[in-house]
């Protein structure tokens, strides 16, 4: 079963059986690993789940992360390489078989650091700890604008078993 998710209004539809009222959003916290001797490290915070809105759960809880921890999150030792200004990456996500493929639109100029060694750990684990939470997701894949093979690039990782050879969806190759 392919779930395909546009971030256009009114597209997609609400998870079948999915009742609850939070989201758990993963962050880095600065109290919680002081030293930031694990780049990966990251740390789940609550949010409310907007009711009626039409996307799935995961699709709003990447929505929040990309927008970063709140105030009240940052006081509390919250950080991100997310923030406001990262709040519209999200282009699509889709889910099929067990992998959430997230498309971004271009991040590089906005998030430059996100591809040295710890700020690649620290994207991507907060990214794929979010989505980790619906257990239907097991692994995730990326894309820039479409092209998983443009994400892997920048992240200096060579197309591999372990991303899927940059494919895209199942027999999709770029």
């Amino acid at each position: 079963m392919l779930l395909w998710l546009a971030m256009l209004p009114g597209a997609g539809a609400a998870e079948p059986g999915r009742t609850g009222t939070t989201l758990r959003l993963f962050f880095p916290n600065q109290r919680l690993n002081p030293d930031q001797s694990d780049c990966s490290a990251v740390f789940p915070v609550e949010r409310p789940l907007a009711q009626g809105q039409q996307a799935t759960r995961a699709q709003r809880a990447l929505q929040q992360l990309l927008a970063g921890p709140s105030a009240s999150e940052r006081a509390a030792g919250y950080h991100s390489i997310f923030s406001a200004a990262s709040a519209d990456l999200l282009r699509q996500v889709r889910i099929r078989g067990g992998t959430a493929y997230v498309d971004l639109a271009d991040f590089r100029s906005r998030l430059p650091g996100s591809s040295s060694s710890c700020g690649a750990a620290e994207f991507r684990s907060q990214i794929e700890r979010t989505l980790q939470q619906f257990k239907r997701i097991k692994r995730v894949r990326y894309a820039i604008e479409g092209d998983p093979r443009r994400f892997y690039d920048w992240m200096d990782e060579p197309c591999s078993k372990s991303n899927g050879y940059c494919g895209w969806l199942a027999g999709s190759q770029r």
